[in-house]
């Protein structure tokens, strides 16, 4: 029994999904508060409760074998913290895991993650890694370097004013991946015994900068597209000032050190030596997007 939690968010309902069309036995951890309309459509089981709390931990991990972690806090609050929600629930699992017997667990990292990072989540990320490793569980970290979605954010602005805004210089370099092809990837490694207490970073196919993606979006849109470079420093002015008035609920200053410091790009070659995949390009996850909203009215 795989137990997924995080199922709710967007690569948790692809990771359910993916799991369902093989007829893998699985269960989903979600709060009560959690959209399941997707996940009651596939026929997923549910199980309520919340990662910070123990007792529904337990009842959750019985008869499970196999962890997908892939929960995370979106905005902080009191009570609701990387240190509650991302390490504490995590640990919780691992520890839980290990003393039904051991199994697999596969989580869910960040490419870029260190103990010296200034982004407080990227800091937590690698304290669950280390976490793994001295578990003794058999384990398997992904560390992808960002999404396709990421880049579809601003579609609207970027069809009506022809304008696509970018952290950094429009000629660094970014490797988002396919949720799709990192769900394939996170189950095939439940059962690859080549991914067997390894540590993966995933990109796709090809490193673009954001000139490259704007003439992807030319290419396709049939328009004129301008990068337009968010100046790095009202970035941090703006991350500074909401930092300041929310209590770093955001931590604004430690996602743009994260994201604005230059290429996010990785080597696929591992990746390819342990999972047989192709790996979907931009453009072509870009079509299908616009493809798929266009029917919708956008």
């Amino acid at each position: 029994m795989i137990l997924v939690t995080g199922a709710a968010g967007t690569l948790g309902r692809e990771v359910c999904k993916q799991l369902a069309e093989k007829s893998l036995e699985f269960k989903c951890l979600v709060r009560k508060t959690s959209k399941t309309e997707v996940l009651e459509k596939i026929g997923a089981s549910l199980v309520y409760g919340d990662v910070r709390d123990r007792a529904s931990l337990e009842k959750a991990m019985k008869g499970v074998t196999q962890v997908i972690s892939i929960h995370s806090v979106g905005i902080q609050k009191k009570g609701v913290t990387y240190w509650d929600v991302d390490y504490q629930g995590n640990i919780h699992l691992i520890d839980l895991l290990k003393k039904s017997g051991g199994g697999k667990f596969v989580y869910v990292s960040a490419l870029g993650v260190s103990l010296e990072a200034r982004f407080l989540l990227y800091k937590v990320k690698q304290l669950i890694a280390n976490a793994l490793e001295v578990s003794g569980l058999d384990y398997t970290v992904f560390k992808p370097s960002g999404f396709f979605s990421d880049f579809t954010r601003a579609a609207g602005l970027i069809k009506k004013r022809g304008i696509m805004p970018a952290m950094g210089s429009p000629e660094n370099r970014v490797q988002g991946i396919y949720m799709g092809d990192l769900a394939y990837c996170m189950i095939d490694s439940l059962s690859n015994e080549k991914a067997r207490k390894r540590v993966f970073l995933i990109g796709g196919p090809e490193a673009l900068t954001y000139r490259q993606i704007a003439g992807i979006y030319e290419k396709l849109l049939n328009r004129k597209v301008r990068v337009l470079p968010i100046p790095a420093g009202f970035q941090k002015f703006v991350g500074f000032t909401v930092d300041t008035f929310t209590g770093y609920r955001y931590d604004i200053l430690g996602f743009i050190d994260a994201f604005s410091s230059g290429d996010s790009t990785c080597d696929n070659t591992p990746l390819h030596e342990v999972f047989d995949i192709k790996l979907k390009t931009f453009e072509d996850y870009l079509s299908a997007f616009l493809s798929e909203h266009k029917q919708n009215g956008f």
